[in-house]
C-alpha cells in the first residue's frame, strides 16, 4: 500500500501530506504530556495508577504481599483514549439524542485530581454510546477544572464557584441527566471490568428493582462492602468490611438495607420522584441510606450486586476520622435519619448483635431452601443444569436458597452466574454446619444418586426439615428403556437397582419432583403414598428472527456424556439419512454439544458438521431451518426441544422426544418414530413454507403457554407453599 502511494501521488502532495501528519502527531504528544503533567504534578504514580489489572486473583485467606496489582501496564489502549479525548473522535454528547441514553454516570469531584483522572480512565470500557458522564466540579483548587477541560468532548462538566457538597452536586448532576438510570459513583474509584453491565442486568431483571448497589474493595484487595446494614437505633453498617471478597457469603446478589452512593445505580423516575437526595443531609452521609428507605417505600427494593466491582479509595476526600473534617456529619447526620425514619426502624430492622450480620444482611423473605446437586450447574452444557439453573432463579424471586455441589465445583465462573442470579454457593463440607443450625425449611436432593447419598445424612442433621426429592427423571425408566432398545442385560439390572433407590426414596421424602405427566403417573403407580409435583423444564421465548428463505441445514444438539444422544446421532447417520437423500438433496447437519468422542467426529462429512462445544448456540438456533431430534430411549423432558420451540425453531422428533411436553404432531412439532417417516417429516419441514410457520409460531406460542419461568415459579411456589409458608419474613 505504501508502495503503491508513493507511485501514484505527485511528488508535492507527498509532501504536504507529511507535514501535516507531522505537525498532527506532534501536537498530539504535546497536549498529552501537558494532561499529564497536571496529573503527575499532583501526586498520580505513573507506574502504580496505570498498571491496572484486570484479574483479582485472591486466594482463599488473601496475605497483603500476594494482593492482587490493580493496573495493566501502559499500552496502546491508553494512547487511543488520549487521542480520543484530544482528537475528539469520542462522540460529542450533543450528538445523542435523550432517548437514546441508557446510563447517566454522575460523579462529584472535590480536588483529588489524580483520583479524577483513573476514575476517568477506569470507565473506557465500560462505557458506550448509550451512556454519558457528568461531573459535578465542586469549586476544585487544584488542576481538577483545567484537566476537564481537555475532555469537554468526552465528559459534560459542571464547575461550582464553591464547594456545595457531596449531596448538592450530586443533585445538580442527576437534574441535567437524559439517562433512563443514574449511577453516582465517587471520583475516588476504579471500575472493574464489567461494573456497568451487571448493574444494568439487575435492574432490568426485575420491574421492583429500584437500585442497585456495587461490591466495593479495597485497594489492596479487602472486602470494604457487600451490601449496607441498618439496625433499629439507626447505626449503619458495612458488611463483609475486611473480609475475603471470595468468601460465598458476599459473592451472591440479595436484597439489603442500603447501598454505598460511592457506586450506586437508581432509576431515574423515582430519583424525580422523591426530590433526589434528601439535601436536610448536607453536606453529606446518610444520604444514599435515607434514598434507598425512601425507595422501599414507593414499593422498590434495593439491590446488592457483587459483580459490580469497584476500587474504593475510602476517605480520599471526606476522610476517615469521624470526629472532624465533612465525615463528622456521619454523626450529625444519624439522629436526622432516626427522626425520619423511627417507626420503620422499629418495625422492620434489627437490634444490632454480632451474631446477627448475615441474618441482617439479607432483606429477602421467604423460605430458606437447601439445594443440593451433583455439580454447580453448567446451563450452557446440559439440559439437566440449565432446569436446575433456572429452577435456583425462580427460588430465589420468592425463597432464599443455597446451593451445595455434592461432587464436583466447576469454576467461579459458573459459581459467578449463580451469585448474579441471588443464589449462595456452599461448598459440601459446609453443609452440615448449615443443616444443623435449623437455619432451613426445605432440603432438596436432585437426581438419585446423590438423594440416596445425602438423604440419610440430612435427616439425621435435622429431623424437622423437609426433604424433597427431585428426580429430574426416573433412572430406572430410563435405563429399562435402553435394556428394550439394546438386549444388553447390563441396563436392566442397573434399572433394577434404581427402581429400588427411587422408590424407598420418593417413600420417605415429603415431597417428589418429576418433569412430567408420564414420570409422574409411573411413580405415583409404583409409590403410591409420594406427593408427587410436575416441576418441568423452564425456557424463556426469544425473539423469532430469520425467516424460512433465510435459514438453511439442520440442527442437533446434545451432550454426549448422555447415551441416548449417541444411539440419536448414529440413527440419523445410518438409518435416517439414506431415507432423506430419497426425497432431496440432503441438507447439511449441525451437531454441537459437549463430551464428545472420537465416534461423534468420525461422523464428519460433506454433509455433517461436527462443531463440538459452543457456549452461546444462539447463532445456530437463529440460523438452522429444523432442529431434529431422533431419540429412541430416555425419559423426561428433552431440553435441546424445548429450547429450540423458544426460539421458534421447528423440531422433528421422536415419541420419546417429545414425551413431556404434550406436542401435537402437525401443530407445535413433527413426531415420527420410523425411519422413513422420520426422514418425510423432515423434507415437509424443510421445504413447506407455510407448515414451517405454522411450527414456528405453534411451538413459540406452546413454550410461553406452558414453560416459562413464570408458569414454573407459580408451580415452584405452589409446591414450596405445600409444605411451608412461603410469607417467612425475615
Amino acid at each position: 500500500m505504501k508502495k503503491r502511494l508513493r507511485e501514484r501521488l505527485p511528488m508535492g502532495l507527498r509532501r504536504v501530506a507529511r507535514r501535516i501528519t507531522v505537525r498532527l502527531v506532534r501536537s498530539i504528544i504535546y497536549l498529552t504530556k501537558d494532561v499529564l503533567n497536571i496529573a503527575t504534578k499532583n501526586g498520580l504514580d505513573l507506574q502504580r495508577e496505570w498498571n491496572r489489572t484486570d484479574d483479582h486473583g485472591w486466594q482463599s485467606n488473601p496475605d497483603p504481599s500476594d494482593r492482587p496489582e490493580l493496573s495493566i501496564p501502559w499500552g496502546a489502549q491508553d494512547f487511543l483514549f488520549m487521542m480520543d479525548l484530544i482528537t475528539s473522535r469520542q462522540r460529542r454528547i450533543d450528538e445523542a439524542h435523550s432517548d437514546s441514553i441508557q446510563c447517566s454516570v454522575v460523579i462529584p469531584v472535590y480536588n483529588n485530581v489524580r483520583y479524577t483522572f483513573q476514575c476517568l480512565r477506569s470507565l473506557i470500557n465500560e462505557i458506550d454510546r448509550d451512556c454519558e458522564i457528568i461531573i459535578v466540579n465542586n469549586g476544585s483548587s487544584d488542576e481538577t477544572e483545567r484537566l476537564l477541560s481537555y475532555m469537554h468532548h468526552t465528559v459534560q462538566v459542571l464547575n461550582n464557584a464553591h464547594n456545595l457538597g457531596f449531596i448538592k452536586a450530586c443533585n445538580q448532576g442527576a437534574a441535567v441527566a437524559r439517562g433512563k438510570y443514574l449511577i453516582f459513583l465517587n471520583n475516588d474509584t476504579v471500575v472493574q471490568p464489567g461494573w456497568l453491565r451487571h448493574l444494568v442486568d439487575t435492574v432490568e431483571s426485575d420491574h421492583r428493582v429500584g437500585a442497585v448497589g456495587s461490591m466495593l474493595l479495597y485497594p489492596d484487595g479487602r472486602l470494604q462492602e457487600a451490601g449496607g446494614i441498618v439496625w433499629k437505633n439507626g447505626d449503619g453498617a458495612n458488611y463483609g468490611r475486611g473480609g475475603n471478597p471470595k468468601d460465598g457469603k458476599f459473592r451472591f446478589a440479595r436484597e439489603v438495607d442500603y447501598c454505598s452512593a460511592a457506586s450506586l445505580l437508581i432509576r431515574r423516575k423515582p430519583f424525580e420522584e422523591l426530590g433526589g437526595f434528601d439535601e436536610r443531609y448536607s453536606p453529606a452521609f446518610y444520604e444514599d441510606t435515607d434514598l434507598c428507605f425512601a425507595l422501599r417505600s414507593l414499593g422498590y427494593k434495593v439491590m446488592y450486586q457483587p459483580m459490580s466491582q469497584v476500587v474504593h479509595d475510602e476517605g480520599a476526600t471526606a476522610g476517615t476520622d469521624v470526629g472532624q473534617g465533612h465525615k463528622r456529619y456521619q454523626e450529625i447526620n444519624r439522629p436526622k435519619f432516626v427522626e425520619k425514619w423511627r417507626s420503620v426502624l422499629e418495625r422492620e430492622q434489627l437490634d444490632e448483635s454480632p451474631g446477627l450480620f448475615d441474618h441482617a444482611a439479607n432483606r429477602q423473605r421467604g423460605p430458606r431452601i437447601i439445594v443440593f446437586d451433583h455439580s454447580v450447574p453448567t446451563p450452557d452444557k446440559d439440559s439437566g443444569s440449565l432446569r436446575m439453573f433456572e429452577i435456583l432463579k425462580s427460588l430465589a424471586r420468592f425463597a432464599q436458597p443455597v446451593f451445595v455441589p455434592v461432587h464436583l465445583s466447576i469454576s467461579t465462573k459458573y459459581e459467578d452466574l449463580l451469585g448474579k442470579e441471588g443464589i449462595e454457593v456452599v461448598p459440601r463440607e459446609g453443609y452440615k454446619n448449615l443443616i444443623k443450625s435449623g437455619r432451613f425449611q426445605i432440603a432438596v436432593l436432585s437426581r438419585v444418586d446423590v438423594a440416596d447419598e445425602m438423604f440419610a445424612s440430612i435427616r439425621k442433621l435435622d429431623p424437622q426439615i423437609k426433604i424433597v426429592f427431585d428426580t429430574v427423571d426416573l433412572h430406572f425408566l430410563r435405563l429399562a428403556r435402553e435394556h428394550e432398545h439394546t438386549g444388553d442385560d447390563r441396563f436392566a439390572r442397573e434399572s433394577d437397582a434404581a427402581k429400588k433407590q427411587e422408590k424407598h426414596l420418593a417413600a420417605g421424602s415429603e415431597q417428589v419432583w418429576c418433569v412430567s405427566p408420564e414420570d409422574k403417573q409411573i411413580l405415583e403407580r409404583e409409590v403410591p403414598s409420594a406427593k408427587v409435583w410436575i416441576i418441568p423444564n423452564i425456557h424463556s421465548n426469544r425473539e423469532r428472527v430469520g425467516t424460512f428463505d433465510e435459514r438453511a441445514d439442520l440442527l442437533f444438539i446434545g451432550n454426549f456424556h448422555h447415551r441416548p444422544n449417541k444411539d440419536a446421532l448414529s440413527f440419523y447417520v445410518k438409518d435416517i439419512l439414506p431415507r432423506l437423500r430419497e426425497f432431496l438433496p440432503a441438507p447439511k447437519l449441525c451437531v454441537v454439544g459437549s463430551n464428545m468422542t472420537s465416534e461423534i467426529f468420525d461422523y464428519a462429512s460433506d454433509q455433517i458438521l461436527i462443531v463440538g462445544y459452543m457456549p452461546d448456540i444462539t447463532p445456530l438456533l437463529e440460523s438452522a431451518r429444523v432442529l431434529i431430534a431422533p431419540l429412541r430411549f430416555g425419559a423426561g423432558m428433552k431440553g435441546k426441544i424445548g429450547q429450540a420451540l423458544s426460539y421458534g425453531l421447528p423440531v422433528v422428533t421422536t415419541t420419546i422426544g417429545a414425551e413431556g411436553f404434550g406436542l401435537t404432531h402437525g401443530q407445535e412439532a413433527m413426531i415420527a418414530d420410523d425411519p422413513g417417516a422420520f426422514a418425510n417429516a423432515i423434507f415437509q419441514v424443510y421445504t413447506d413454507k407455510k407448515l414451517w410457520c405454522k411450527l414456528s409460531v405453534g411451538g413459540h406460542q406452546y413454550i410461553q403457554e406452558n414453560l416459562s419461568p413464570r408458569v414454573v415459579q407459580q408451580k415452584l411456589y405452589e409446591a414450596i407453599g405445600s409444605l411451608v409458608d412461603c410469607s417467612l419474613t425475615r
